[in-house]
Protein backbone atom coordinates (compact mmCIF):
# COMPACT_ATOMS: atom_id res chain seq x y z
CA UNK A 1 0.00 0.00 0.00
CA UNK A 2 1.43 3.40 -0.99
CA UNK A 3 2.13 5.99 1.68
CA UNK A 4 -0.64 8.50 2.28
CA UNK A 5 0.03 12.04 1.14
CA UNK A 6 -0.06 14.72 3.81
CA UNK A 7 -3.04 17.03 3.22
CA UNK A 8 -3.10 20.62 4.41
CA UNK A 9 -6.72 21.80 4.64
CA UNK A 10 -8.01 25.35 4.89
CA UNK A 11 -11.35 25.56 6.68
CA UNK A 12 -13.10 28.58 5.14
CA UNK A 13 -16.17 29.49 7.22
CA UNK A 14 -18.94 31.98 6.48
CA UNK A 15 -19.50 34.06 9.63
CA UNK A 16 -22.22 36.38 8.33
CA UNK A 17 -25.24 37.21 10.50
CA UNK A 18 -27.46 34.72 8.69
CA UNK A 19 -25.38 31.90 10.18
CA UNK A 20 -27.22 32.44 13.46
CA UNK A 21 -30.49 31.13 12.02
CA UNK A 22 -31.99 28.32 14.08
CA UNK A 23 -33.19 26.01 11.31
CA UNK A 24 -30.15 23.87 12.21
CA UNK A 25 -29.71 22.45 15.74
CA UNK A 26 -29.04 24.55 17.81
CA UNK A 27 -28.24 27.11 15.07
CA UNK A 28 -26.26 27.17 11.84
CA UNK A 29 -22.95 28.46 13.17
CA UNK A 30 -22.88 26.14 16.19
CA UNK A 31 -23.80 23.16 14.01
CA UNK A 32 -20.88 24.09 11.71
CA UNK A 33 -18.49 24.45 14.66
CA UNK A 34 -19.44 21.06 16.05
CA UNK A 35 -19.22 19.45 12.63
CA UNK A 36 -15.80 20.95 11.89
CA UNK A 37 -14.38 19.70 15.19
CA UNK A 38 -15.57 16.19 14.28
CA UNK A 39 -14.10 16.64 10.77
CA UNK A 40 -10.69 17.62 12.19
CA UNK A 41 -10.78 14.74 14.68
CA UNK A 42 -11.56 12.19 11.94
CA UNK A 43 -8.80 13.44 9.66
CA UNK A 44 -6.34 13.51 12.56
CA UNK A 45 -7.12 9.88 13.39
CA UNK A 46 -6.58 8.95 9.75
CA UNK A 47 -3.26 10.85 9.54
CA UNK A 48 -1.99 13.01 12.41
CA UNK A 49 0.47 14.74 10.06
CA UNK A 50 -2.34 16.61 8.29
CA UNK A 51 -2.49 20.31 9.13
CA UNK A 52 -5.35 22.79 9.21
CA UNK A 53 -5.78 26.55 8.89
CA UNK A 54 -8.96 28.53 9.48
CA UNK A 55 -10.21 31.47 7.40
CA UNK A 56 -13.40 33.29 8.41
CA UNK A 57 -15.27 35.64 6.08
CA UNK A 58 -18.20 38.01 6.32
CA UNK A 59 -17.92 41.71 5.44
CA UNK A 60 -14.18 41.06 5.47
CA UNK A 61 -12.02 37.95 5.48
CA UNK A 62 -9.17 37.09 7.81
CA UNK A 63 -6.99 34.21 8.89
CA UNK A 64 -8.27 32.87 12.20
CA UNK A 65 -5.57 30.21 12.58
CA UNK A 66 -2.36 29.54 10.68
CA UNK A 67 -1.44 26.00 9.59
CA UNK A 68 -1.09 23.56 12.50
CA UNK A 69 -1.80 19.93 13.34
CA UNK A 70 -2.41 20.63 17.04
CA UNK A 71 -6.02 19.44 17.43
CA UNK A 72 -6.54 21.31 20.72
CA UNK A 73 -5.46 24.60 19.12
CA UNK A 74 -7.72 23.96 16.14
CA UNK A 75 -10.72 23.17 18.33
CA UNK A 76 -10.08 26.27 20.46
CA UNK A 77 -9.93 28.48 17.36
CA UNK A 78 -13.18 26.97 16.06
CA UNK A 79 -14.88 27.65 19.42
CA UNK A 80 -13.95 31.35 19.27
CA UNK A 81 -15.45 31.96 15.81
CA UNK A 82 -17.95 34.85 16.01
CA UNK A 83 -20.57 36.06 13.55
CA UNK A 84 -21.41 39.48 12.08
CA UNK A 85 -21.64 41.30 8.76
CA UNK A 86 -22.63 40.02 5.33
CA UNK A 87 -21.18 37.24 3.19
CA UNK A 88 -18.01 37.93 1.19
CA UNK A 89 -17.35 34.58 -0.49
CA UNK A 90 -14.83 36.03 -2.94
CA UNK A 91 -12.82 37.60 -0.11
CA UNK A 92 -12.81 34.31 1.80
CA UNK A 93 -11.49 32.40 -1.21
CA UNK A 94 -8.88 35.09 -1.91
CA UNK A 95 -7.49 34.99 1.64
CA UNK A 96 -7.43 31.18 1.57
CA UNK A 97 -5.57 31.23 -1.76
CA UNK A 98 -3.09 33.78 -0.43
CA UNK A 99 -2.44 31.49 2.52
CA UNK A 100 -1.73 28.60 0.14
CA UNK A 101 0.63 30.78 -1.92
CA UNK A 102 2.49 31.70 1.28
CA UNK A 103 2.77 28.03 2.24
CA UNK A 104 4.08 27.04 -1.21
CA UNK A 105 6.66 29.82 -1.09
CA UNK A 106 7.82 28.74 2.38
CA UNK A 107 7.37 24.96 2.30
CA UNK A 108 7.16 23.92 -1.36
CA UNK A 109 4.81 21.65 -3.28
CA UNK A 110 2.27 19.76 -1.16
CA UNK A 111 -1.33 18.59 -1.30
CA UNK A 112 -3.71 21.42 -0.45
CA UNK A 113 -7.48 21.36 0.11
CA UNK A 114 -10.01 24.00 1.00
CA UNK A 115 -13.39 23.36 2.62
CA UNK A 116 -15.86 26.23 2.20
CA UNK A 117 -19.05 26.33 4.27
CA UNK A 118 -21.49 29.14 3.52
CA UNK A 119 -25.17 30.06 3.56
CA UNK A 120 -24.85 33.59 2.24
CA UNK A 121 -25.24 35.50 -1.01
CA UNK A 122 -21.96 35.28 -2.97
CA UNK A 123 -22.66 38.39 -5.07
CA UNK A 124 -22.10 40.61 -2.02
CA UNK A 125 -18.35 40.02 -2.54
CA UNK A 126 -16.15 42.78 -3.93
CA UNK A 127 -13.91 40.00 -5.28
CA UNK A 128 -15.38 37.67 -7.93
CA UNK A 129 -15.54 34.16 -6.36
CA UNK A 130 -15.60 32.48 -9.76
CA UNK A 131 -12.33 34.12 -10.77
CA UNK A 132 -10.84 32.94 -7.47
CA UNK A 133 -11.89 29.37 -8.27
CA UNK A 134 -10.01 29.61 -11.59
CA UNK A 135 -6.87 30.64 -9.72
CA UNK A 136 -7.37 27.84 -7.18
CA UNK A 137 -7.60 25.35 -10.05
CA UNK A 138 -4.32 26.65 -11.46
CA UNK A 139 -2.71 26.08 -8.07
CA UNK A 140 -4.10 22.51 -8.01
CA UNK A 141 -6.04 23.52 -4.90
CA UNK A 142 -9.10 21.29 -4.48
CA UNK A 143 -12.09 23.19 -3.07
CA UNK A 144 -14.95 21.28 -1.42
CA UNK A 145 -18.07 23.35 -0.75
CA UNK A 146 -21.06 22.91 1.53
CA UNK A 147 -24.14 25.11 1.12
CA UNK A 148 -26.51 25.53 4.06
CA UNK A 149 -30.03 26.15 2.80
CA UNK A 150 -33.63 26.33 3.76
CA UNK A 151 -35.77 23.79 1.96
CA UNK A 152 -36.77 25.16 -1.42
CA UNK A 153 -34.17 27.97 -1.41
CA UNK A 154 -30.99 27.52 -3.44
CA UNK A 155 -29.85 30.92 -4.74
CA UNK A 156 -26.20 30.21 -3.97
CA UNK A 157 -26.18 26.66 -5.23
CA UNK A 158 -24.96 27.22 -8.78
CA UNK A 159 -21.88 29.19 -7.71
CA UNK A 160 -20.77 26.85 -4.90
CA UNK A 161 -21.26 23.84 -7.14
CA UNK A 162 -19.35 25.49 -9.99
CA UNK A 163 -16.43 26.34 -7.69
CA UNK A 164 -16.13 22.69 -6.62
CA UNK A 165 -16.54 21.41 -10.17
CA UNK A 166 -13.75 23.63 -11.50
CA UNK A 167 -11.32 22.68 -8.71
CA UNK A 168 -11.81 18.90 -8.64
CA UNK A 169 -13.70 19.24 -5.37
CA UNK A 170 -16.99 17.93 -4.02
CA UNK A 171 -20.21 19.80 -3.38
CA UNK A 172 -22.92 19.13 -0.81
CA UNK A 173 -26.24 20.87 -0.25
CA UNK A 174 -27.49 20.41 3.31
CA UNK A 175 -30.72 21.37 5.05
CA UNK A 176 -30.19 20.20 8.63
CA UNK A 177 -27.53 19.26 11.20
CA UNK A 178 -27.63 15.54 10.34
CA UNK A 179 -26.94 16.03 6.63
CA UNK A 180 -24.19 18.54 7.49
CA UNK A 181 -22.41 16.01 9.72
CA UNK A 182 -22.77 13.28 7.09
CA UNK A 183 -21.25 15.49 4.39
CA UNK A 184 -18.33 16.48 6.60
CA UNK A 185 -17.73 12.83 7.44
CA UNK A 186 -17.58 11.96 3.72
CA UNK A 187 -15.22 14.87 3.04
CA UNK A 188 -12.84 13.74 5.81
CA UNK A 189 -11.39 10.93 3.66
CA UNK A 190 -8.14 11.48 1.82
CA UNK A 191 -8.52 12.84 -1.71
CA UNK A 192 -6.67 11.90 -4.89
CA UNK A 193 -5.14 15.35 -5.39
CA UNK A 194 -1.89 15.99 -7.30
CA UNK A 195 0.86 17.96 -5.63
CA UNK A 196 0.51 21.73 -5.88
CA UNK A 197 2.65 23.85 -8.14
CA UNK A 198 6.26 23.61 -6.97
CA UNK A 199 8.04 26.52 -5.38
CA UNK A 200 10.21 26.87 -8.47
CA UNK A 201 7.16 26.91 -10.76
CA UNK A 202 5.45 29.48 -8.57
CA UNK A 203 8.51 31.70 -8.30
CA UNK A 204 8.77 31.92 -12.08
CA UNK A 205 5.32 33.49 -12.23
CA UNK A 206 4.99 34.91 -8.71
CA UNK A 207 4.53 38.56 -9.67
CA UNK A 208 1.95 37.79 -12.35
CA UNK A 209 0.09 35.36 -10.08
CA UNK A 210 0.02 37.65 -7.06
CA UNK A 211 -1.27 40.51 -9.18
CA UNK A 212 -4.03 38.25 -10.49
CA UNK A 213 -5.32 37.42 -6.99
CA UNK A 214 -4.82 40.89 -5.54
CA UNK A 215 -7.97 42.71 -4.48
CA UNK A 216 -9.21 45.86 -6.19
CA UNK A 217 -9.13 49.04 -4.10
CA UNK A 218 -12.57 50.49 -3.34
CA UNK A 219 -13.59 54.03 -4.29
CA UNK A 220 -15.03 56.21 -1.48
CA UNK A 221 -18.39 56.18 -3.28
CA UNK A 222 -18.49 52.39 -2.84
CA UNK A 223 -18.51 52.75 0.93
CA UNK A 224 -20.53 55.93 1.39
CA UNK A 225 -23.64 55.02 3.36
CA UNK A 226 -25.56 58.20 2.59
CA UNK A 227 -25.71 61.08 0.12
CA UNK A 228 -24.68 63.48 2.88
CA UNK A 229 -21.57 61.43 3.62
CA UNK A 230 -20.67 61.37 -0.06
CA UNK A 231 -21.07 65.15 -0.31
CA UNK A 232 -18.87 65.64 2.76
CA UNK A 233 -16.19 63.49 1.13
CA UNK A 234 -16.41 65.53 -2.08
CA UNK A 235 -16.09 68.80 -0.16
CA UNK A 236 -13.30 67.48 2.04
CA UNK A 237 -15.31 67.96 5.22
CA UNK A 238 -14.99 64.28 6.16
CA UNK A 239 -11.34 63.46 6.80
CA UNK A 240 -9.75 60.10 6.03
CA UNK A 241 -6.09 59.74 6.90
CA UNK A 242 -4.06 57.49 4.63
CA UNK A 243 -2.52 54.52 6.46
CA UNK A 244 0.68 54.97 4.45
CA UNK A 245 1.39 58.74 4.67
CA UNK A 246 -0.92 59.46 7.66
CA UNK A 247 -2.37 62.54 5.91
CA UNK A 248 -5.78 63.31 4.45
CA UNK A 249 -4.40 65.34 1.49
CA UNK A 250 -2.37 63.29 -0.98
CA UNK A 251 1.31 64.39 -0.86
CA UNK A 252 1.74 63.58 -4.56
CA UNK A 253 -1.28 65.06 -6.36
CA UNK A 254 -2.35 67.31 -3.45
CA UNK A 255 -5.94 66.28 -4.09
CA UNK A 256 -8.64 65.64 -1.47
CA UNK A 257 -9.25 62.07 -0.32
CA UNK A 258 -12.30 61.67 -2.55
CA UNK A 259 -10.17 62.28 -5.66
CA UNK A 260 -7.20 60.10 -4.77
CA UNK A 261 -8.35 58.01 -1.82
CA UNK A 262 -9.29 54.34 -1.86
CA UNK A 263 -10.07 51.65 0.71
CA UNK A 264 -8.74 48.14 1.31
CA UNK A 265 -11.62 45.78 0.37
CA UNK A 266 -10.78 43.55 3.33
CA UNK A 267 -10.27 45.82 6.37
CA UNK A 268 -11.54 49.08 4.78
CA UNK A 269 -8.35 50.97 5.68
CA UNK A 270 -8.03 54.27 3.75
CA UNK A 271 -5.04 55.05 1.53
CA UNK A 272 -4.11 57.36 -1.33
CA UNK A 273 -3.68 55.75 -4.74
CA UNK A 274 -0.37 57.49 -5.24
CA UNK A 275 0.91 56.46 -1.83
CA UNK A 276 -0.13 52.89 -2.61
CA UNK A 277 1.72 53.06 -5.95
CA UNK A 278 4.87 54.32 -4.24
CA UNK A 279 4.54 51.67 -1.57
CA UNK A 280 4.24 48.93 -4.23
CA UNK A 281 7.24 50.33 -6.12
CA UNK A 282 9.31 50.57 -2.94
CA UNK A 283 8.61 47.05 -1.66
CA UNK A 284 8.62 45.25 -5.04
CA UNK A 285 8.08 42.00 -3.12
CA UNK A 286 4.72 41.31 -4.74
CA UNK A 287 5.39 42.65 -8.23
CA UNK A 288 5.26 46.11 -9.79
CA UNK A 289 1.62 46.89 -9.04
CA UNK A 290 0.75 44.52 -6.17
CA UNK A 291 1.30 45.35 -2.53
CA UNK A 292 0.01 44.41 0.91
CA UNK A 293 -2.28 46.52 3.06
CA UNK A 294 -0.22 48.02 5.88
CA UNK A 295 -2.91 47.12 8.40
CA UNK A 296 -4.31 43.67 7.52
CA UNK A 297 -1.63 42.53 4.97
CA UNK A 298 -4.32 41.69 2.41
CA UNK A 299 -2.85 41.57 -1.09
CA UNK A 300 -3.98 44.59 -3.14
CA UNK A 301 -3.42 45.93 -6.64
CA UNK A 302 -2.73 49.46 -7.83
CA UNK A 303 -4.81 50.41 -10.92
CA UNK A 304 -2.80 50.41 -14.14
CA UNK A 305 -3.64 54.06 -14.79
CA UNK A 306 -1.83 54.97 -11.57
CA UNK A 307 0.97 52.40 -11.48
CA UNK A 308 2.23 53.59 -14.88
CA UNK A 309 2.52 57.20 -13.75
CA UNK A 310 6.01 58.35 -12.79
CA UNK A 311 5.70 59.48 -9.18
CA UNK A 312 7.93 62.24 -7.83
CA UNK A 313 7.42 62.97 -4.15
CA UNK A 314 7.08 66.67 -3.44
CA UNK A 315 6.14 67.61 -7.01
CA UNK A 316 3.24 70.02 -7.47
CA UNK A 317 2.29 68.35 -10.76
CA UNK A 318 -1.07 66.68 -10.30
CA UNK A 319 -1.66 63.20 -11.67
CA UNK A 320 -5.13 61.76 -12.09
CA UNK A 321 -6.72 58.50 -13.18
CA UNK A 322 -7.71 58.29 -16.80
CA UNK A 323 -10.93 60.19 -17.31
CA UNK A 324 -13.98 58.22 -18.39
CA UNK A 325 -17.19 59.51 -19.86
CA UNK A 326 -20.42 59.52 -17.88
CA UNK A 327 -22.06 57.26 -20.47
CA UNK A 328 -21.30 53.59 -21.14
CA UNK A 329 -22.49 51.93 -24.33
CA UNK A 330 -23.56 48.34 -23.64
CA UNK A 331 -22.61 45.62 -26.13
CA UNK A 332 -24.75 42.63 -27.00
CA UNK A 333 -22.59 39.50 -26.66
CA UNK A 334 -23.75 36.57 -28.79
CA UNK A 335 -20.79 34.20 -28.45
CA UNK A 336 -19.64 31.96 -25.61
CA UNK A 337 -16.59 33.03 -23.65
CA UNK A 338 -14.91 31.87 -20.47
CA UNK A 339 -15.32 35.32 -18.95
CA UNK A 340 -19.08 35.30 -19.62
CA UNK A 341 -19.63 31.83 -18.16
CA UNK A 342 -17.70 32.81 -15.03
CA UNK A 343 -19.73 35.97 -14.45
CA UNK A 344 -22.81 36.70 -12.34
CA UNK A 345 -25.69 38.93 -13.45
CA UNK A 346 -25.98 41.86 -10.96
CA UNK A 347 -29.79 41.83 -11.29
CA UNK A 348 -30.79 38.19 -10.67
CA UNK A 349 -27.39 37.20 -9.20
CA UNK A 350 -27.20 33.97 -11.20
CA UNK A 351 -24.39 32.74 -13.46
CA UNK A 352 -24.66 32.63 -17.25
CA UNK A 353 -25.35 29.28 -18.86
CA UNK A 354 -25.14 30.60 -22.43
CA UNK A 355 -25.34 33.86 -24.44
CA UNK A 356 -26.77 36.30 -25.31
CA UNK A 357 -25.81 38.83 -22.67
CA UNK A 358 -25.34 42.57 -22.45
CA UNK A 359 -21.84 43.73 -21.52
CA UNK A 360 -20.75 46.97 -19.85
CA UNK A 361 -17.26 47.86 -21.18
CA UNK A 362 -16.66 50.30 -18.32
CA UNK A 363 -16.82 47.78 -15.46
CA UNK A 364 -16.80 44.46 -17.41
CA UNK A 365 -20.20 43.42 -16.06
CA UNK A 366 -22.57 41.08 -17.91
CA UNK A 367 -26.38 41.30 -17.72
CA UNK A 368 -29.06 38.81 -18.74
CA UNK A 369 -31.13 40.54 -21.48
CA UNK A 370 -34.44 39.87 -19.68
CA UNK A 371 -33.02 41.15 -16.41
CA UNK A 372 -31.71 44.31 -18.08
CA UNK A 373 -35.01 45.00 -19.86
CA UNK A 374 -36.89 44.86 -16.57
CA UNK A 375 -34.20 46.88 -14.77
CA UNK A 376 -34.28 49.69 -17.38
CA UNK A 377 -37.95 50.30 -16.66
CA UNK A 378 -36.91 52.02 -13.42
CA UNK A 379 -33.16 52.69 -13.68
CA UNK A 380 -30.94 54.03 -16.49
CA UNK A 381 -27.46 53.59 -15.03
CA UNK A 382 -25.23 50.52 -14.73
CA UNK A 383 -25.81 48.87 -11.37
CA UNK A 384 -22.07 48.33 -10.86
CA UNK A 385 -20.21 51.37 -12.27
CA UNK A 386 -23.07 53.88 -12.15
CA UNK A 387 -22.58 55.14 -15.73
CA UNK A 388 -25.63 56.03 -17.83
CA UNK A 389 -26.54 53.14 -20.12
CA UNK A 390 -26.75 53.39 -23.89
CA UNK A 391 -27.75 50.31 -25.89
Amino acid sequence: MSELKIEDTILCVDTSRSMFRKDFDPNRIQAVKNGLKEFVQMKNQLDDRDRFAIVVFSSEAKIKLEMTNDVDDIHSAIDTIKIGGTTGLGEGLAVGIQLVVKEIQQVGAKVYRMLVISDGKPWVSTINPLKMSKIASGLKLSVDTIGLFELGVAYQESILEKISSETNGEYARVYDTTSLRESLSNFANKKEIPYSASQEELESTTALFLESIAGELLHPADLSESQEQLINLLLGKEKNKCTICFQDICPICHGPFYACGRYCPNCKSPMHLHCAAEWAAATKAEGESAFRCTRCFFLLRVPKSISKVKLIRGSRTRTYEEQTQDVTRFKLIKQDSEDLLNSVCPICHMIFEKPPAYYCPTCSTYYHPKCLDKYLQNEMSCRVCGKKIEL
